[in-house]
């Protein structure tokens, strides 16, 4: 896998309070859960200064149990330490089964892009909420993700169906750690369209048809006078204000840095910046950070090679609502959000596109990424057979496997200095029932979801949550 390095660390910018945890039995009592839910949504959301765009994040999280825990991975976390999601107690204490996580991993956040060998790739997609932890975290999210799917899916399946695709999740992570344990295979190992079948050939081949360069660049874009610049016709792009502009561009040498190797071996007027607009309309749970679309010139003068990146704001991760996780640890290793989220992406996947890095400013930290004109997810609606969600739920857990294997110490033993494939393994096989006490774990905790969303709809409705 291509070497990349990051630039020196910079100022840490500052956490986020954490709600007060409580204990699970305070919440017996419904009204009591449901005080709490208010609670921890209130403090997740503090950061809004634009009341409206919180009610349209709002908005949104009414649409279905599914969207409001996309939008709410902070409860998610801070069930986990409570105990409303009851993970046995040995699983806390065994060694050597931590790695970098997705930290959010549920059905959405693993999709299609192309990858820095120029092949599209299914893999996981959103690095945000990125950090080290135990590897059952993902697979507790994911699998819980399942069963909120439910409802939304393309065709109507049992509950026992969706037991069983919960099951060849889990069966095919494990399965896929134990093809790679004891071997470096996953370091250059990804699911490009010779490596998947059935329903996800079909996807892939799908993606790999439909778009191009060209057509993510008339999606964004139009040509003024001969030279590119983003079309604002498009409802999910903003005007920038100058404090928007002056953000970006005031501070676009610190991402330079970030990639400093790739920048020297291309063009001086490369990442020239064309273009900028404030990106709308975009995520669930990230609804609100500041987002924005930089038009760069890339490899020539043509217009037909322009680059489009993301520069995203970051925060600290959910999972810091588990209070066993060490800020201080965290603190002393990233300076910025920002640099931990693209470090993170470096951990988890291979062949890493080159304009991986990170933006600084005085009050906020950026990941910027190119955006792939390939990037496309897939929706509960395009599932279409109970075989169409296994076969995507298989390909998951492969991805998942692989970037859980090449994030310990094949990638920096700083963060992770174990064989974690060989940990996972052995904790697996030493934790009684380990697949169906996840599956169990995520079957009620999705009930629990299904009740906090009922408990929203009505708090909003209620105007508890202006």
């Amino acid at each position: 896998m291509k070497k990349k390095h990051l630039a020196a660390l910079v100022l840490l910018t500052a956490a986020l309070p954490l709600a007060q945890a409580k204990p699970a039995d305070a919440f017996t009592n419904t009204s009591t859960r449901t005080q709490y839910v208010k609670t921890e949504i209130q403090n997740a959301n503090s950061f809004y200064s634009d009341t409206a765009l919180k009610q349209q994040k709002y908005a949104d999280m009414k649409v279905s149990p599914f969207a409001f825990y996309r939008a709410t991975n902070h409860l998610y976390y801070a069930d986990l330490d409570t105990g409303v999601i009851p993970v046995p107690a040995q699983w806390k204490t065994t060694s050597n089964v931590q790695t970098w996580l997705s930290g959010d991993f549920h059905s959405q956040n693993v999709g299609f892009f192309d990858n820095d060998n120029g092949k599209v790739v299914f893999d996981l997609n959103d690095f945000d909420e990125s950090y080290i932890g135990p590897f059952y975290w993902d697979l507790l999210r994911y699998s819980t993700s399942l069963w909120l799917m439910k409802p939304e899916l393309g065709a109507s399946l049992s509950d026992s169906d969706i037991r069983d695709v919960v099951g060849d999740f889990l069966a095919t992570y494990q399965s896929t750690l134990s093809a790679v344990n004891g071997n470096s295979t996953e370091k250059d190992l990804y699911l490009d369209k010779s490596a998947l079948t059935g329903f996800m050939d079909n996807k892939i081949a799908d993606v790999e048809s439909k778009y191009s360069v060209s057509t993510l660049l008339s999606k964004w874009t139009t040509t003024a006078g001969g030279v590119r610049k983003f079309n604002f016709a498009n409802p999910d792009l903003g005007v920038p204000t100058s404090t928007d502009s002056t953000e970006v561009k005031s501070n676009w040498s610190s991402y330079l840095s970030s990639v400093s190797s790739f920048a020297s071996t291309q063009s001086s007027s490369y990442f020239n910046i064309k273009d900028l607009a404030v990106r709308l309309n975009s995520g669930l749970g990230s609804q609100g950070v500041k987002k924005y679309y930089v038009l760069v010139e890339g490899a020539t003068t043509s217009q037909s090679d322009d680059v489009i990146l993301e520069v995203k704001e970051e925060r600290l991760p959910s999972l810091f609502h588990v209070h066993t996780v060490s800020q201080s640890l965290y603190t002393s290793q990233f300076a910025t959000h920002g640099t931990r989220t693209a470090t993170a992406n470096l951990a988890l996947l291979n062949h890493v596109d080159d304009h991986v890095g990170s933006l600084k400013s005085s009050t906020r930290s950026y990941f910027v990424h190119r955006i792939s004109p390939w990037k496309k997810g897939l929706d509960p609606a395009d599932f279409k057979s109970k075989s169409d969600l296994q076969n995507f739920a298989e390909a998951s857990a492969q991805a998942l496997a692989y970037a859980h294997a090449r994030a310990d110490k094949d990638y920096n033993s700083a963060y992770v200095s174990y064989n974690f494939e060989d940990g996972a393994l052995n904790a697996i096989a030493l934790w009684p029932q380990f697949k169906t006490t996840v599956s169990q774990l995520a079957e009620n905790y999705s009930a629990q979801v299904q009740a906090d969303y009922n408990s929203f709809v009505s708090l909003v409705n209620g105007g508890q949550l202006p």
